[in-house]
């Protein structure tokens, strides 16, 4: 039972962990890109609080992005393309 639980927790703990070492660049062309072009990004100008909202708004339109990433990417966003 013990050996069943440490293979599930490893399992999610490693894609987890790959997830999570992407960095905001890395993340805008992996996730957003499926969907739009980046110039659709790196035109836009907004506050932190207007990224967060985007990419609220992009995960419910299907991208996929875990807490820590969309933590990441909101960051990068406001600091590479905020006003």
């Amino acid at each position: 039972m013990i050996v069943i639980v440490m293979l599930v927790v490893a399992a999610c703990g490693g894609s987890s962990a790959e997830e999570a070492t992407l960095s905001g660049e890395e993340l805008l062309e992996a996730r957003c890109t499926d969907c739009h072009g980046l110039a659709q990004v790196t035109s836009a100008t907004k506050t932190e609080a207007e990224w967060l909202s985007t990419v609220d708004r992009m995960i419910g339109l299907g991208a996929t992005l875990n807490e820590a990433e969309k933590d990441t990417l909101v960051s990068y966003l406001a600091e590479m393309y905020g006003p």
